[in-house]
């Protein structure tokens, strides 16, 4: 009769690759589960966005100040925005198709025209900040976007010929009211608070411009103008949010 040598080490050996086989194809199908989740579940931005149409850009200020004022005697901002390049902005949309729409539209005369986004960082309230101050910060982010939806629907009116001058600048007025009130809640409530400098800074550019809301009859270009205003304001906003 043959003895049965047990060898020990053996067998460990082959349950240890039996558990690894079986370990690496668990590791393997949570992979698979895992991005199937993302595809059917994905996760939400951490940012949100703002379009405007951008008509060229330049590495050089001259040149993009040139084509500036060709597109702001032709009614459109002329906005110039520097990020590494000099971007010539004609117009501020907040949905990226109605961007599209216009940038294409504007291709046969500028074949550089095309959609220019900004990504904001969605705004996460320090828990250092007391209820009423987190209160005032999202009362004053609701203002400065009720204030850009309002500018905006003033220009396409304005531009849709179903507003006139001296309309404008009744509604102008009674926009720059809604925003001042909150405004100065704010920059009161954040006078002495050190943390908030850079927000109050923002908030302050975008005040600056509701100021000129004033003069804006006196300007020989209307549309230009409030589009030049808005996508200011927009962009200080976005900075503002940022400031969080």
């Amino acid at each position: 009769m043959q003895n049965y040598y047990f060898d020990y080490y053996q067998y460990k050996k082959k349950i240890n690759s039996h558990k690894t086989a079986g370990f690496s194809l668990i590791i393997f199908f949570i992979i698979i589960l895992t991005g199937i989740a993302m595809l059917v579940y994905p996760k939400s931005k951490t940012y949100t966005e703002v379009y405007f149409v951008e008509i060229n850009s330049f590495l050089n200020y001259k040149d993009a100040s040139t084509l500036a004022n060709e597109i702001s005697a032709l009614g459109g901002a002329g906005y110039v925005y520097y990020d590494g390049k000099y971007h010539v902005l004609a117009s501020y949309y907040p949905d990226e198709e109605d961007a599209n729409t216009v940038s294409e539209n504007l291709l046969t005369d500028y074949p550089t025209a095309k959609v220019y986004t900004i990504e904001i960082d969605k705004v996460s309230l320090s828990n250092e900040l007391s209820s009423s101050q987190q209160d005032c910060i999202k009362e004053q982010i609701n203002a400065n976007e009720k204030l850009i939806n309002s500018l905006y629907n003033t220009i396409i009116q304005y531009d849709s010929n179903n507003i006139s001058d001296s309309e404008i600048n009744m509604i102008l007025s009674n926009i720059k009211t809604d925003f001042s009130d909150c405004k100065d809640h704010f920059l009161e409530l954040f006078k002495s608070d050190s943390r908030l400098n850079i927000a109050k800074k923002y908030l302050s550019k975008i005040s600056q411009y509701v100021n000129l809301f004033d003069e804006i009859e006196d300007e020989q270009n209307i549309s230009s103008k409030l589009k030049y205003y808005l996508i200011d304001i927009v962009i200080n906003h976005s900075s503002f949010l940022s400031a969080f």
